[in-house]
């Protein structure tokens, strides 16, 4: 085997392929990377049994073959090498000869033979998004995935396909996620063959990866997402990523949506998200809460912890419905969906001291945040 290819080309391929590998595992040979050269030029893979990924690179290919590198040493390698054209050459004992300028190195390999190979998904549905549209899906409800391992249903998000069926919302694509303490829900409008329902849970560390391969801005075109009952796969630009999806019954949405709402507001997103922050530093010390007062069409923002202070922010807001009442929050969970939000206001809705608050982009039906409230004495 024998190629060459530029350093920044090789780089951010591992870059993708190195987080997708793992060492704490019981089958040694998933910590390396595969390499194979061909006509086609150069292709990077890695697996975990989870995750898989396959990138192509550009590289004048002399000689084609596969070989097996460790991720680690390789990554550290390639990151420091200089910015230039890099050739690779495999010995005939077996070390790949790594060369650029007048120096050279060498690291050893390992055969490809028991390399898990990756994973394509057949039979399955295919759909493609625009990449932008699919970024901005992720960011808006992955911060709401669980964490823990007793709630592993809810370790990833709903990818929902079909008609909403919710009076507004326009969408024919939906991510939703909860930790059981929020809820978020993000939805498009895709050119689709078949608006037949169609949902699977797809792995918050798979969405993690897409947004890392989205988010690069080097690749074109649309993203084309193929599903089956137990896979999903990525197809964008010359990066190929498979992942297991999440088995079992995902939470209604639908059933924890507010049936109807006894206060609204309409209030500048930014000026909320910084004011927020503030009480934030405050409530940091008793468990985060930070209580919404509403009085003389104003919103209040109160937290007080012993030792440390108290804040009442006032903010301007257009407020319709009853007034004069309180409802906590853990004000992480607040802060988390105003930074996601693009608009510059946002709809808060309320039902009454003891139920969730509902959190939307001005105008704006296809997303939706529900954040259950925390019971205080005032409430009670």
């Amino acid at each position: 085997m024998e190629f060459s290819c530029q350093k920044k080309d090789l780089q951010s391929g591992m870059a993708l392929t190195e987080r997708i590998v793992t060492t704490r595992s019981t089958l040694p040979i998933i910590g390396n990377i595969l390499f194979e050269a061909g006509k086609g030029g150069l292709k990077i893979s890695a697996n975990n049994l989870e995750i898989g990924i396959e990138i192509g690179i550009k590289a004048a290919v002399v000689k084609g073959g596969a070989i097996l590198i460790g991720a680690k040493t390789l990554a550290s390698l390639v990151a420091k090498l200089p910015d230039e054209e890099i050739n690779f050459k495999l010995t005939e004992k077996g070390a790949l000869q790594i060369s650029y300028g007048e120096s050279h190195f060498s690291v050893n390999t390992l055969p490809p033979d028991e390399f898990p190979a990756l994973a394509k998904v057949k039979d399955g549905r295919t759909i493609s998004i625009e990449p932008d549209s699919l970024v901005k899906m992720i960011k808006q409800t992955i911060f709401s995935t669980s964490t823990s391992e007793d709630k592993y249903v809810l370790n990833g998000a709903l990818l929902d396909i079909g008609k909403s069926g919710m009076a507004g919302d326009s969408s024919n694509i939906r991510l939703i996620s909860t930790d059981g303490y929020r809820l978020a829900k993000s939805g498009e409008k895709i050119s689709v063959e078949s608006e037949k329902p169609f949902n699977v849970i797809v792995p918050a560390k798979a969405l993690q990866e897409i947004l890392k391969i989205l988010g690069s801005g080097e690749g074109k075109g649309e993203v084309k997402i193929s599903l089956a009952e137990d896979q999903i796969s990525i197809k964008y630009d010359d990066v190929y990523l498979v992942s297991r999806l999440i088995q079992g019954q995902f939470p209604d949405y639908k059933q924890v949506l507010p049936k109807k709402t006894s206060t609204k507001l309409i209030i500048n997103t930014r000026g909320l998200l910084e004011s927020a922050e503030r009480a934030a530093v405050i409530a940091s010390g008793a468990a985060n809460v930070v209580k919404f007062e509403f009085k003389n069409k104003n919103l209040h923002l109160l937290a007080s912890t012993p030792d440390v202070g108290s804040i009442n922010e006032k903010l301007e807001a257009e407020v319709k419905g009853k007034e004069n009442f309180q409802i906590a929050f853990n004000i992480r969970l607040v802060t988390d969906v105003l930074k996601v939000i693009e608009s510059g206001k946002v709809e808060v809705e309320f039902t009454d001291a003891l139920g969730p608050g509902l959190i939307r982009p001005a105008g704006d039906e296809n997303y939706l945040y529900i954040v259950m409230p925390i019971r205080t004495q005032e409430a009670a």
